[in-house]
């Protein structure tokens, strides 16, 4: 229970910054929030996203990221259109759970995913997903256990309710 605690008071400090800085500090609250997700998780990439656009063509769009093993090839972008089983699946059940993106028949057909092995939430406020905190492991294949699963449910609904309330200054972000 300490581990998470201390991803919790990170993303309290990171929390600081963002009310401190308002909108010109949500890129270091990103930032912060993933390098604590990073050493709790102990995973290659911890990132942070917003969710808009209408049905059929969302995007979700980096806020920020950090990754504990050297920079990423991953674009700031991503287009529902060009990743409908990913975006299926986390709109659908709240989460993406890869263990192996080279035999996830959901990324079949696509470019090579970035990360090997991917675990993505979705943040739901009145029902409505407004961002998704990702996971990933860059080299290995990696089974994430239901404890990580429901350490970063918990993580992605204390960062989304932060989203929330800057939501209107996010639209022009």
């Amino acid at each position: 229970m300490d581990r998470i605690e201390a991803l919790f008071s990170a993303m309290r400090t990171a929390a600081q910054t963002l009310e401190w800085e308002g909108r010109a500090g949500l890129g270091s609250f990103a930032r912060q929030i993933s390098e604590a997700l990073c050493q709790h998780f102990a995973a290659s990439h911890a990132s942070l996203w917003l969710l808009d656009g209408a049905p059929g063509r969302y995007r979700l769009r980096c806020l920020g990221s950090f990754e504990s093993d050297g920079p990423s090839q991953q674009k700031p972008v991503c287009d529902q259109q060009a990743f409908p089983g990913y975006f299926d699946t986390l709109l659908r059940e709240g989460v993406f759970r890869c263990e192996d993106s080279v035999t996830d028949a959901r990324l079949q057909g696509l470019p090579l995913a970035t990360w090997r092995a991917m675990l993505d939430m979705g943040g739901q406020i009145n029902g409505r997903t407004v961002g998704v905190l990702a996971l990933g492991q860059r080299d290995d294949p990696r089974a994430w256990t239901k404890r990580e699963e429901l350490d970063l449910r918990r993580a992605t609904a204390k960062a989304c309710l932060r989203l929330h309330g800057m939501r209107h200054e996010l639209e022009t972000v």
